[in-house]
């Protein structure tokens, strides 16, 4: 989600993402040859913010126990994905469209039961399923812990000098650095939120913190949650007492949720429906891509 949402980043089951998985679970594993020496106080002072702002001193010490990479060679990647070159025409050809319609006979209890709960159309449900992940086949490597805090120090000048050297001549020269500054800052802050959502959602427990991994940008699970939206959304739709966005019907419950919190009962048109389902990703293609997909699958086109 790109805001307080899911990602698409909801960057995460497209083509892009597919065609360049090893390539970006290398980048982000990558560090930036200055800073592998001071990675073991690199996020020193975001620690000391996260525990005046109400995290325990013993939490915080445990979760960064283990030295985070700071993820500079990610954060550069981020700078260079462009919504507008996703390939969205993909999950709408035939070999997904079936993968699609198999999710739906196999999973018709859940999603029938969920659609009379919350009133959210199933096909819509398995159509963000299909176009964040395919389904859990791919839901990301980098480390969630890792790329928020990296993110979050990125209103330290000295941390974006060193991201805007490992850009590309031909990016530096797209954002301009005012605006890769302004949007960096701004991204710090949108992380540093993120970063407190998943430490709240680990309910203390330092190895839960730790284990998270999912898109570039920090979401996670079938649906793609930021932590935030695992937070306020994610639902534990087949009883076992946790949420688990890996597992499908909580998956699916969760993204009911979601989009149930945004508006989905009360839209009544296409116009409406469009608007709550922009909630999760900021994409018009994504957004006409997810209704294609749902009427090809309710009306059997």
């Amino acid at each position: 989600m790109t805001n307080a949402g899911p990602i698409l980043c909801s960057a995460l089951a497209l083509g892009f993402r597919r065609a360049a998985a090893g390539a970006m679970l290398l980048l982000s594993l990558s560090i930036h040859a200055g800073a592998a020496q001071a990675a073991a106080g690199f996020f020193e002072p975001l620690k000391e913010r996260l525990i005046k702002d109400g995290f325990a001193p013993q939490y915080i010490n445990e979760v960064y126990r283990a030295n985070p990479t700071p993820l500079f060679e990610t954060v550069a990647g981020t700078m260079r994905m462009r919504e507008s070159k996703m390939n969205y025409q993909q999950f709408l050809k035939p070999a997904a469209m079936a993968q699609a319609r198999k999710f739906l006979r196999g999973h018709e209890t859940v999603l029938n039961n969920t659609e009379k709960t919350y009133g959210v159309n199933k096909c819509v449900i398995v159509a963000i399923l299909s176009v964040e992940t395919r389904f859990g086949s791919y839901t990301g490597f980098t480390p969630t812990l890792d790329i928020l805090s990296t993110f979050a120090v990125m209103d330290r000048k000295g941390y974006r000098d060193v991201v805007w050297d490992l850009m590309s001549a031909a990016d530096r020269q797209r954002w301009g650095r005012e605006g890769f500054d302004e949007k960096l800052i701004k991204r710090s802050e949108w992380a540093y939120q993120e970063l407190c959502a998943l430490l709240t959602w680990s309910r203390g427990r330092p190895d839960k913190a730790r284990a998270f991994k999912g898109s570039l940008m920090g979401a996670v699970g079938w649906p793609q949650f930021l932590p935030s939206s695992l937070v306020r959304h994610g639902v534990d739709g087949d009883g076992d007492g946790q949420v688990d966005l890996f597992q499908p019907t909580d998956a699916i419950v969760s993204v009911a949720s979601y989009l149930t919190a945004y508006g989905w009962s009360e839209a009544k048109n296409r116009a409406q429906k469009e608007k709550v389902i922009y909630s999760y990703n900021h994409s018009q293609p994504y957004v006409d891509t997810i209704l294609e997909i749902a009427d090809k699958l309710q009306y059997g086109y």
